[in-house]
This record gives structure tokens, C-alpha cells and sequence, in this order.
């Protein structure tokens, strides 16, 4: 499994752009390693960067599995065009009601890539900048059906993907840093706040259920590409205080995905929260939330459904809680709330 670890690392620093002097693997692979190696990268949303990796190098898998895989990549690209056409169409119909909107990550994320449309496809994430009090009235005016979720509106499009209205771009559980960045988002946007706001992204889903290598490989393209001003992506973090967490992070993609020229901290390589960083990324990121639905699921009776998610919560808090600490206080307060009806 290692071996396929490295092997699999290798295909997506290539699928990154990873310099071209990276070694190849050294054994042959055999059909059933290939199919494993494609199963990982699916499981990990980052098939269509793992089928450019291979492109870039001699290694290849038989001819047969080859025109899968290239027939999955002209897959991806159909359907990120598909998601572009509608993330304008919204963003102008919006625009028109005088309701302004921005993508946030998806289409916006993807521009960073070496092949935009070979990302891996999600919901169409519009983040609400003007007009959000407007937006359900819209909604009904316009005859499309909606759900509220948590604060944020939810629209299902039949035959397409999912549409998500969020009044912010990102949030923190711990109400001070929280202000803080909504008072920064209220400024203006750059690159680094946009970076900021993958990371906070990131580090929250870290702390539910996971993350996958999709949202690293988001991280790492801005890292590289977006020509950051590192002394003001350093004060972001560590006003946020995502300064230890973000190290590990930049260790993580230093280590697997090839890095990057520069960071605004030293990467951490040693500590064992890398290495728990390592172990929710490789074996929990796409899993988990999956895993723990269906034991809710078979929960006949909601007490015992909400005593085992108190327990599960608990658990992963202090598990993670090094990493984050204060932040890992506001988010079991801010589940008690939810769970209460607050």
C-alpha cells in the first residue's frame, strides 16, 4: 500500500504540474494496481488531476483501461462546462434583480489549475454579497423551490447539480475571529482572503468529518500560482489564529503534492499532528460522513441517534483539539446549540 501511496502522489504532482525531472515510479503496475490507483483517486474527488499525471509521463495502464479513463476526462469537461453555463446564467439573473453574487470555489478555484475543466465537480456554491434579504422573495417570485439549511438556501435543479446561496463566503466557530473576518470580507476581496477562506473552508470540514485531497489540491494551486503577498497571508492566519494548523497543511502538501516556491510559515513535518493530519486526509476525507450517516440511519429511536453523535463529536474534538484547541471549544458549543434548536 505504500508503494501505491507513492505511486498515486507521484501521478497527482504531475497532474499539478510537478517539475518534469520528478522520478517515475520504479516497478511496472500491474492492471489490478491501476485500478486501485484510479479507485483512490475517485474516492478523493482528484480523478481527472491523477488521469493528467499519467498523460505526462511513459507509464500508462492497458490500452482498454487507458480509453476509460480518457473517456471520464471528456466526462469531467462536459459537466464543468455544463456548471459554468449555469453558475453565469445565476450569477446574471441574480444580477438583475439587484442580488450580487460571487462563485466561490468550484469554476473561480478550478482557473488556478493547468486544466481548469479536469477538476473534480461539486455543488455551485454562490456566495451572497448584496441583496441576501431579497434573495428568498426572489426565489418564490421566480417559482423555484428551495430549502433552508443551517442559514444557507438550497436549490436542487432537476437534471443538474445543487445550487447553494451562503450569506458569507466562510465563518469560525469562535465568535471574535469569526467578526474579524467577516469585517475583512466586508472590505474587499484579494487573493489572500481568498486563500484565507480556503483554509478556513478546509479546516472546518477537518474538524467534522474529514477532508479530501480536492480541497488540499485547491490550497496548493493558489500556493503556487495566485502570486501571493506571503507577509499579509502570514497576518491573516495568524490573526484567524490558523497559523499551526496551516503548518501542518503546508508540510502535507510539501511532502505529498510537490509544494510550493514559498509559504508565509515553515511547513511542520514532525509533530504528531502531522501525522494525524496524514491519517484523516488519506483514510477519512470522503469516508467518514458517509460511514457515520449510516449508523444514524439504523438508529430507531432519535435519543440514542443524538447521544452517539454527542459521543462521536467528543471524541474526534479531543483527537483534534491540538491542532485547533480554541477553536474545537466553539465548535462542540456551536453543535449543542444547533442540536438544541438555537
Amino acid at each position: 500500500m505504500t508503494d501505491l501511496r507513492e505511486a498515486f502522489c507521484f501521478f497527482l504532482r504531475r497532474g499539478l504540474g510537478d517539475m518534469p525531472q520528478t522520478r517515475e515510479p520504479e516497478h511496472v503496475l500491474t492492471r489490478e494496481e491501476w485500478n486501485e490507483l484510479f479507485r483512490m483517486a475517485s474516492v478523493q474527488a482528484v480523478s481527472g488531476v491523477f488521469i493528467d499525471g499519467v498523460a505526462s509521463v511513459s507509464l500508462r495502464p492497458d490500452r482498454d483501461l487507458w480509453e476509460q479513463w480518457i473517456a471520464h476526462l471528456f466526462y469531467l469537461e462536459q459537466i464543468n462546462e455544463r456548471i459554468a453555463c449555469r453558475e453565469e446564467k445565476w450569477v446574471g439573473r441574480l444580477a438583475e434583480a439587484d442580488i450580487r453574487v460571487q462563485v466561490f470555489k468550484g469554476s473561480s478555484v478550478a482557473a488556478w489549475y493547468p486544466y481548469p475543466l479536469h477538476r473534480s465537480f461539486g455543488d455551485i456554491d454562490l456566495v451572497v454579497e448584496e441583496g441576501w434579504q431579497k434573495l428568498e422573495e426572489w426565489l418564490h417570485g421566480q417559482g423555484v423551490p428551495f430549502r433552508n439549511e443551517w442559514g444557507d438556501l438550497v436549490v436542487h435543479e432537476e437534471g443538474l447539480t445543487t445550487v447553494e446561496f451562503h450569506p458569507h463566503r466562510e465563518y469560525l466557530y469562535n465568535p471574535v475571529m469569526n467578526v474579524r473576518l467577516q469585517d475583512w470580507l466586508k472590505e474587499g476581496s484579494s487573493n489572500e482572503l481568498y486563500l484565507v477562506c480556503l483554509i478556513v473552508h478546509l479546516r472546518r470540514h477537518f474538524l467534522t468529518y474529514g477532508i479530501g485531497l480536492k480541497q488540499v489540491c485547491d490550497v496548493t494551486m493558489m500556493l503556487r500560482r495566485a502570486h501571493l503577498n506571503q507577509s499579509k497571508l502570514a497576518y491573516m492566519l495568524e490573526r484567524l489564529r490558523l497559523k499551526r494548523f496551516s503548518r501542518f497543511l503546508f508540510g502535507f502538501i510539501d511532502t505529498y503534492l510537490g509544494g510550493a516556491n514559498s509559504y508565509p510559515f515553515v511547513p511542520l513535518f514532525s509533530d504528531k499532528d502531522f501525522a494525524l493530519m496524514r491519517e484523516v486526509i488519506f483514510h477519512e476525507g470522503c469516508l467518514l460522513k458517509q460511514v457515520q450517516e449510516e449508523k444514524g440511519s439504523k438508529e430507531r429511536f432519535p435519543f440514542v441517534r443524538t447521544g452517539r453523535h454527542a459521543w462521536f463529536w467528543m471524541r474526534r474534538s479531543l483527537r483534534l483539539g491540538g491542532m485547533m484547541p480554541d477553536e474545537v471549544c466553539w465548535f462542540l458549543l456551536h453543535q449543542v446549540m444547533r442540536r438544541v434548536g438555537f
